[in-house]
């Protein structure tokens, strides 16, 4: 093994460094934010469960349903992209949380393309949730234009 004894040498071999580990976290944050398999992150969200609330999305905003009696307020949505107007399907991810979360709607020409999401927790007390959803169109279209068969 070989060690880097002066100063110069080690701030040079830390130099060369910096930009390769820079560029890995910028590419991962990009990806992240980008279509993956062509799925478009729709909306982030996390907040406290104590019975049943659902999340409801269209191409404009998210707003939240609180179904339970001791649901509080105490949430945050980062919307990332509406919904298209087109067809596709609402996938979610679960990042945290130890109940059911499940899409209850798909959003469709009928309801306006508006999704709902359900999330339930059946044990006593509230739980932390952290959620993340996806949208894919269904592959009959590319970039929002119509693709003949």
């Amino acid at each position: 093994m070989k060690f880097i004894k002066s100063k110069s040498a080690m701030q040079f071999a830390l130099a060369a460094l910096i930009p390769l580990a820079l560029s890995a976290g910028s590419a991962a944050a990009q990806y992240s934010r980008q279509q993956n398999n062509n799925r478009v992150q729709v909306l982030e969200w996390q907040g406290r469960v104590d019975r049943e609330i659902r999340l409801q999305i269209d191409n404009r905003q998210a707003s939240v349903i609180e179904l339970g009696s001791n649901e509080r307020a105490r949430r945050r949505v980062n919307m990332i992209s509406g919904i298209p107007n087109r067809p596709g399907t609402l996938y979610v991810q679960v990042l945290e949380g130890r109940g059911r979360v499940d899409v209850i709607q798909q959003p469709n020409q009928r309801n306006g393309y508006t999704a709902v999401i359900r999330l339930r927790d059946p044990d006593g007390g509230a739980a932390r949730y952290r959620i993340a959803a996806y949208w894919e169109g269904n592959g009959r279209y590319d970039n929002g234009r119509r693709r003949n068969r």
